[in-house]
């Protein structure tokens, strides 16, 4: 992965540092109170990739059958989410109708739940679909029950 160049200006602020005892080859010594002069420099930006604000990416422009998809009937509405499962994979459309119930979730509560309503029917519609429950999650059977 391709590191960040971006160069930083780090102020740090001067202080005093205590008084303490370290041990040195063998011996104890004390090292003396001192001042650690303020500075100023530039460093690269050492952040580590992918720790950005967490954003949602943008929606395909007619992704679901263009705007107006919530104005639709139900079936109507089915049909396109399903067409386009088959067409780009089920977990994609299944993201794109999350993002659009946290989307509404504050300012159309209705068209939130249809589209949970919607990724949940389409996420479990698919044959081979693992799911897990919570709070089970994906594990691995008892021997007892893998032997019966």
């Amino acid at each position: 992965m391709a590191r960040n160049n971006k160069k930083m200006t780090v102020h740090r602020k001067g202080y005093t540092r205590k008084p303490y005892t370290a041990k040195r080859g063998g011996k104890k010594v004390q090292v003396g109170r001192t001042s650690v002069k303020p500075s100023t420099f530039t460093i690269h930006d050492r952040g580590k990739p992918g720790r950005g604000p967490k954003v949602v990416p943008p929606l395909q422009k007619g992704a679901l059958g263009g705007p107006g998809f919530f104005d639709r009937s139900t079936e109507e509405q089915e049909k396109i989410v399903f067409d386009r499962a088959k067409e780009v994979g089920e977990k994609k459309v299944v993201g794109e109708l999350r993002a659009l119930q946290v989307f509404f979730k504050r300012t159309d509560p209705q068209k939130s739940e249809r589209a949970l309503e919607l990724s949940k029917k389409v996420a479990g519609s698919f044959k081979g679909k693992k799911q897990a429950r919570y709070p089970e999650g994906f594990r691995k059977r008892p021997a007892a029950e893998s032997i019966a």
